[in-house]
């Protein structure tokens, strides 16, 4: 099946929209994840100016990029009220921008009961209130959702609130809304200890089998071998991608493949041949 290759925009760093652009097909991506870090201050603006959008959009066209989602990541689950309603109402400055850029679906961050950062793991995610407040914040970026036009998109992480594949199914039958997808990325299905390649097939398979109905988006991510968590770029880690893409196609799915967790920017060409390699076997 014909694969498209993506990145996520913050992982390459230019100083205009056009050399951001211009970098990221002379790597070989025709898709991206875009992040508003990657051209102003903020990943989660408090004001977006319409001419911006529309700088982007043109950016993308000229260089034949799809914008295929947009990150609307904030800790959906703070403990302080005010910071959720900020973070609702970036959400949907977010949300507008979509219609200008082009793309249908924006990523979530479930958030955590960590008041230092949104990825980082507290214990009292795994409480009652912390999902009870997860519920009231996604009905309401859910109905944003509705307003725009867009689908959600939410991944497992291991210092979020949904944090296995079991709660993400739990949450996704809770909410019981088609705005609310999966975006599938292996790398973050392991937690401490279980980061080993005897067990990384069975862990993509187990996850995969609870949540194929519901993705929406796939990324490439790897993770190291070991007993904590270290994340890396494909084809570096012990994900067995070549079974991701068996899955994936017998799934008929017709989305890209983002590439993630890329914090040099000198692994692109890596990344890339890898990814393009198993593409390449696969058809």
């Amino acid at each position: 099946m014909l694969r498209k290759l993506g990145m996520f925009s913050p992982e390459i760093e230019r100083d205009t929209i056009d050399r951001l652009f211009d970098a990221v097909r002379l790597y070989g991506f025709s898709e991206m994840q875009f992040d508003f870090l990657s051209v102003g201050d903020e990943e989660m603006p408090a004001t977006i100016q319409s001419d911006l959008t529309a700088r982007i959009r043109k950016a993308a066209d000229e260089h034949n990029i799809t914008i295929r989602a947009v990150n609307g990541t904030f800790n959906m689950i703070h403990p302080d009220p005010s910071v959720v309603a900020d973070g609702i109402a970036r959400f949907e400055l977010i949300a507008a921008a979509c219609q200008t850029l082009g793309c249908k679906i924006i990523t979530l961050c479930t958030g955590t009961r960590s008041t230092e950062h949104m990825w980082k793991y507290h214990p009292d995610n795994e409480s009652a209130s912390a999902w009870t407040d997860l519920l009231s914040t996604m009905e309401k970026v859910i109905s944003i959702a509705e307003k725009y036009d867009v689908t959600l998109g939410i991944e497992t992480e291991a210092s979020n609130v949904i944090n296995t594949p079991e709660r993400a199914r739990l949450l996704l039958d809770t909410m019981k809304n088609k705005r609310l997808g999966i975006i599938f990325d292996p790398a973050n299905l392991f937690h401490e200890g279980t980061a080993r390649p005897e067990l990384a097939t069975g862990i993509i398979e187990h996850a995969f089998e609870l949540l194929k109905d519901d993705i929406i988006l796939a990324h490439a991510k790897d993770i190291h071998a070991g007993d904590g968590i270290r994340f890396t770029s494909a084809g570096r880690g012990i994900v067995p991608y070549e079974r991701m893409f068996e899955l994936l196609d017998s799934l008929g799915y017709q989305g890209p493949i983002i590439a993630h967790g890329i914090h040099d920017e000198a692994e692109f060409a890596y990344s890339v041949a890898f990814l393009n390699s198993l593409i390449h076997e696969a058809t």
